[in-house]
Parts: C-alpha cells; sequence; structure tokens
C-alpha cells in the first residue's frame, strides 16, 4: 500500500479533487482518512446569502431613516 498526503478542499458537493500530479491513481481504489482542523464550523453553521430568510421580521415599513443617508447617496 502507498501513502499520498497532500491538502485540498472538499467542495460543495462533497466531492475532494486529487491534485494532477497524482494522476496515476486516477480511478483507483482508495481509502481516504480525512483530517480536519478542530476550529473549523460545521457546514451548516457557516453564513450563507439568504440564510436568514423568514428569520427576520420587518415590524414596519418605513422610508423616513433613509433621510439621514440622503447627503451619501447623491
Amino acid at each position: 500500500m502507498q501513502a499520498i498526503e497532500f491538502e485540498t478542499r472538499i467542495d460543495e458537493e462533497g466531492q475532494v479533487r486529487l491534485p494532477e500530479e497524482f494522476h496515476y491513481a486516477y480511478g483507483r481504489l482508495a481509502r481516504l482518512v480525512i483530517l480536519l482542523p478542530e476550529s473549523t464550523e460545521p457546514l451548516d453553521k457557516r453564513r450563507r446569502p439568504g440564510s436568514a430568510k423568514g428569520i427576520l421580521k420587518v415590524l414596519s415599513e418605513d422610508d423616513e431613516h433613509l433621510n439621514d443617508f440622503r447627503d451619501y447617496m447623491r
């Protein structure tokens, strides 16, 4: 059994990309051991655009407070 060590990212679909320098291993059966840093947050805790949808409620809609920023918006 041969050991190969490299660093890579696991993409959104859960795929691990093997660098091209190890092309001779493409298509072969492998045993994978993944070592994750302990400081990494689980994927479901990371913020994503739209992740607060349905959680926040607008209590009142008014444009009055925007008058304070009128000078910046010109």
